[in-house]
């Protein structure tokens, strides 16, 4: 696929048909050519369909590279809600080759967005998903940051490692909710 090609699928992109918009982002997602993604990026933030974003999101699914984490990434700070939760859901289910992303993700200075990377873990397969969990615990300094992340420590932990960190939460913040959250995450280990 050649630059002359992907110039005629990005004036179809612009076309007020539905059909030809979806049909061409599919078809984006087959292609291996380094401006695929950045072009399906920009469609899955603008396009007024909601199909057309659902079959972005596909798409960017099936390329499932790291590059496609970087590109989605910054989608966590947009300001339409569905956008936001799709760039969560790209990042969470092209695990593996997300991490080095959504760990850096962890440190953003904006809790909404920790926020939504520790859904991708606390909902993804990531291999690294528990020991990045507990760091959430026990470094984050947002309550609610920390409690998603105690919350998906006690679906998918289990170790004394994790049982420490949730306990450390609850001596870090004076916050009832909190301590349900931990509460009900070590029961779900078997430490409760």
């Amino acid at each position: 696929m050649g630059d002359l090609e992907i110039s005629e699928m990005r004036r179809m992109l612009r076309n007020t048909d539905e059909e030809e918009r979806l049909g061409t982002v599919l078809k984006l997602g087959s292609l291996d050519h380094p401006d695929v993604i950045p072009i399906l990026v920009e469609v899955l933030e603008s396009d007024t369909s909601r199909t057309v974003q659902e079959a972005c999101i596909i798409s960017l699914i099936r390329i499932g590279t790291e590059a496609v984490s970087e590109e989605v990434a910054r989608l966590l700070r947009h300001s339409d809600a569905f956008v936001r939760n799709a760039a969560s859901e790209i990042l969470q289910i092209i695990g593996e080759a997300a991490e080095r992303v959504i760990s850096g993700l962890l440190g953003d200075p904006d809790p909404d967005v920790r926020q939504l990377a520790v859904r991708a873990l606390g909902r993804g397969e990531l291999s690294s998903a528990t020991l990045l969990l507990r760091e959430v615990v026990l470094n984050d300094d947002n309550v609610n940051v920390v409690g998603s992340a105690a919350e998906y420590l006690g679906e998918k932990g289990g170790s004394r490692e994790d049982v420490e960190a949730l306990k450390l939460a609850c001596q870090r913040f004076s916050d009832p909710f909190l301590n349900f959250v931990v509460e009900e995450a070590l029961v779900k280990i078997g430490a409760g």
